[in-house]
Parts: C-alpha cells; structure tokens; sequence
C-alpha cells in the first residue's frame, strides 16, 4: 500500500519518539549533571569540614607543648599525625615564614614564599589577616597526578601565651604562626568518579529504557491506530465502503475513527442513492427513447400509410375496370377451348392471375377507404366468441388447440365492432397460416385498472419471425407469405391506432410468436353506471 512506501523518519510516530527522548535526554542529562556537581560539592565540604576539624585537633594537641616550649614533643606529635594515610604534609610556620615543623624533615629551617598559593590569603596586603573564614584558609592544588587539599590555620597570640614567661612575643603580636595540612584528595577523587560513573550508567540505562518504552507507546497508542486509518481510507478509496476501521480507544484517535466510519457509511448510502437514480435514470431515458423511437415509427408510419392510401385509392379505380374486362374476356375464351387443350390451361392461368390482382385492388380500396370508428358498446368476450365461430370452420383451423384465458373483470369497449372484429380475424388467420393447420394458440385478455386498459393476447406456437423482419410487419405490401398481399396487418394497424390503442408483435425464432392488442377501456362500474343510465334514459 502507498503508506509503506512513506520513509521512516517522516513518519509523525517517529518524529514525536525522537522529539520525546531527545526531551528526557536533556532532562536527564540536566538531572546528572546536577547531581554529580551537587556530589562533588557536597564530598568537597566534608572533606574541608574533616580537614578543618583534623587541624583544629592538631592545633590544640600541639597547644600545651607550644606553652611549654617542648619541641620534643612538638616533633613527636607532627609526626605521629604525619603517618596518616590521606596527609600529605603537615607543618607549622612561625610568623615570619620559616618553617619550624614538618613531617618532611628536608623543609624543616626553609622559608616558604609569601606569595605562593599556601600564603597569598595571609600575606595578600604584606601583611597578616587577624581573622580567616574556612573557605579563606583553604586552597585546593594539583601534586602530580591527583589534587590535594591545602588547609592554614592561624595560631594566634593568647593572653595565656604572651603572659608566659618563657614567651617574648609582645601582646600586639596578634598571629604567632600557621599549621598548614596537605590532605590528598585521589581517594575522594576516586569515589567522585566512580558516583559519576553510577550516574551516568543510571542516566543512560534510564534514556534507553524511556526510549524504548516511549517507542513501544507511540506504536500502540499512535503508529497501530494511524496505521489502520491509513488502511481504512485507503480501502474506502479503493470503493471498499464496507471497511470499518475497528475502535479501541475513547481519545482523540477513537471519535476520528467513529466520524470516519460514520463518514464511510454515508458515502455507501450516498453511493446506492446515486446509484439507484443512476439506474433509474437510465431506465427512463430508454424507456423515452424507446417511446420516442415508437413514436416516430409510429410518425412515418402513419405519413406513409395516409400517402399510400391516397395513392392506392386512385390506382385502385383506374385498374379495377380493366381487370374486370380481362378476367370477363378471359372467362368466355376459356370456356371455347376444351378443358384438356392447352389453350383452356393458358387461360386458366390468366384468369386465376386475374382475380388475384382483383383481390389485391380490393384490399387496396378497403386500405384506401378507412373510416373513423362508429363507436358503440362492444363486450370483448362476445367479440371474441363471434370471431372465432368464424375461423373454426376454416380448413386451416380443423388441427390447431385453442385455449381461451378472459378476465371477468373486463369492462365493455367503446369501438367499433366490424372493425375490430376485420382485426382480430386477420391475426387469428396469420397465426393458423404460420402454425401451418397445426399447433396450439393461446388467446387471453386481461383488463389493467391502473392504465383504463384492455389488453388481448394471441401466442402461437408456430416458428416464429426473423428479428429483421419485425420492423416491417405493418408496412403495407410486406408479406413473407407466397400469395400474401402485405395489407392485412397495416390495415388493422390503422384501425387499432384510431382507437387510440396499439399493436405489437414479439417472435423468437423456433417459439412462435406474440401478438399484443391494447385498446382503452372504462372502469367496469363506470361503465355499469352508465349503462344503466342509458337504459333508464339518463343522458
């Protein structure tokens, strides 16, 4: 489907993953960062705190032998703190800088710079501060390869100390030296690195795991749904109006679903709608064009019947006078010639011809001279009943089967009933000459209450017309038959379209043929009422 064919990084799931764990990366990271800036401050303090307390601890073990100037003593406890582990040095500093005591023995007489890193905090203004906060007392400095924590503390002049008599610091001396303690900070070094390490290994473990889970998300709330929308429209773009995109989910992505089955549904109701009127439409233009077709035929029927009735009329009488003195010529030649001699068979012939052609002109006047219908009340039962008493004893009827099926509910014509009669003897004469003597004919009448109208059927089971011929049936002069005039049927067409009904005629080849007469009729009790209104000398 074209969906797939979308590539991955423009997809809206992806975007947003990437957007969401590019979020909690920076907020994790943030959060890291802070964190281990907070724990390398927060292990700084503890250890300065440490060192601070260290140093006080020194400085007052060291106060009772500094009063009682024992230097032994002073060494001994130097050294003892000396072989502590974390320290690196400890000295102490007399007020002009020398040192007096060290744990490194090579330092102890030396003079230290005043504006080294370990002195600037005291001697920044050439001379010393009387009072230092921690954080002035304290530097932090590389030694090689690890940092080490450098803390001074002051010893300054007591009143305990200057009235002492072995002292001879006067008593506006107001520092008398400095305890310096280098402590090594690779071990807290050490654990920084390995909390950061802890802390970012969390903070990675954390970004993965949000951005899988992230993923994992977006592809059941977002990537599934979308996709089955995507499918869905597809479907319906294809025609597929039956496709329902299932609903899982009362959110946003669960009422689209709901209105896109809602829309789907329309549009399939929408479909059949215009679809039924498509087929009705189409139904309606060929049942008018085929009305229309009807019509015109029905046109240039009627133009060419009137044009050859015309014309037949006037050559009607001008060949009737003389085939009359043909055939009464021929009659009296005929009759002087012995009926073996070949002269008598000669005019035999002629004569025969001769009232052939006379039959022709006759059914030309008879086309000729169609008048208006007198209409009268005509019970099409009785009609047909006379009809038929009068082809049942034609030679060609003595085989065939009849089988009559008429409506009760038929109300009386208003026709005229020699004409229709003159109609339904040439179609029961067609059928019996197509059937060839032999076969069964169905005559039914139904009456239609919905159209006013009384339909006669006439079904033979003779074999049926060529479909080229259909056409042309009612045309005067067609005939397929070898001593047919062609006029019968375009006489009866014209005498049914004067009663404003029809004829048609339906055949298929090897089932015989259907003649269908439609004529107009009243409603039975319309007529009844009438009826009895005539008798009773209503007007």
């Amino acid at each position: 489907m074209w969906f797939k064919e979308l590539t991955w990084y423009k997809r809206i799931g992806t975007k947003m993953s990437v957007l969401t764990s590019l979020l909690v990366i920076i907020f994790i990271s943030a959060y890291t960062y802070f964190s281990i800036k907070s724990q390398r401050e927060y292990l700084t303090e503890e250890v300065i705190r440490s060192v601070n307390l260290l140093s006080d601890t020194i400085k007052l073990s060291a106060r009772k032998d500094m009063l009682l100037y024992s230097p032994s003593r002073l060494h001994q406890l130097v050294d003892t703190f000396g072989t502590q582990p974390a320290l690196e040095k400890v000295r102490i500093f007399n007020y002009v800088g020398e040192i007096i005591y060290s744990s490194d023995k090579s330092e102890m007489g030396m003079l230290v710079d005043k504006r080294a890193e370990q002195c600037y905090a005291c001697h920044s203004a050439e001379k010393p501060l009387e009072k230092l906060g921690t954080p002035e007392r304290t530097r932090i400095f590389n030694s090689g390869s690890y940092r080490v924590l450098g803390m001074i503390n002051p010893v300054y002049n007591e009143p305990d100390c200057y009235n002492a008599s072995c002292h001879v610091h006067p008593p506006d001396q107001k520092v008398l030296g400095v305890l310096d303690i280098d402590v090594s900070l690779k071990p807290m070094d050490e654990q920084i690195r390995s909390a950061e390490a802890k802390l970012l290994a969390t903070g990675i473990s954390s970004v993965i795991a949000l951005a899988i889970l992230i993923k994992i998300l977006m592809n059941h709330f977002l990537h599934q749904p979308l996709r089955k929308i995507i499918t869905g429209t597809h479907r319906v773009a294809q025609g597929d109006l039956d496709f329902q995109i299932p609903i899982r989910s009362k959110d946003e992505i669960g009422i689209f679903a709901a209105s896109f089955n809602q829309m789907t549904q329309d549009l399939k109701r929408a479909k059949i709608s215009l679809t039924e009127w498509g087929n009705r439409l189409e139904q309606m233009v060929a049942e008018r064009t085929r009305d229309l077709e009807n019509a015109q035929q029905q046109l240039i029927r009627s133009e060419k019947l009137a044009s050859l009735g015309k014309l037949s009329a006037g050559v009607a009488h001008e060949i009737n006078n003389p085939l009359t003195g043909i055939l009464t010529f021929s009659q009296l030649l005929m009759d002087q010639f012995p009926p073996e001699s070949q002269e008598h068979q000669d005019l035999k012939v002629i004569v025969q011809e001769t009232i052939r052609c006379r039959g022709i002109v006759r059914g030309l006047l008879e086309f000729a001279r169609q008048s208006a219908p007198e209409k009268r009340t005509v019970n099409i039962e009785e009609l047909l009943d006379e009809v038929l008493y009068m082809v049942e004893n034609q030679e060609s009827f003595q085989n065939i089967k009849l089988e009559q099926d008429i409506d009760a509910n038929i109300p009386q014509l208003m026709a005229d009933k020699d004409q229709l009669k003159q109609v339904l003897f040439n179609i029961l004469m067609n059928a019996s000459e197509a059937m060839s003597g032999a076969g069964t004919l169905q005559i039914s009448a139904e009456w239609r209450p919905d159209r006013s109208q009384v339909v006669l059927h006439f079904r033979d089971s003779g074999p049926g017309i060529d479909p080229e011929h259909l056409n042309k049936l009612f045309d005067p002069f067609f005939t397929t038959k070898e001593m047919g005039t062609g006029l019968g049927l375009a006489i009866s067409y014209g005498i049914i379209k004067a009663h404003r009904g029809n004829i048609e005629i339906e055949s298929t080849l090897g089932q015989g043929t259907h003649v269908i007469v439609t004529l107009p009729a009243e409603a039975p009790v319309q007529a009844e009422n009438r009826n009895a209104g005539a008798r009773f000398g209503a007007p």
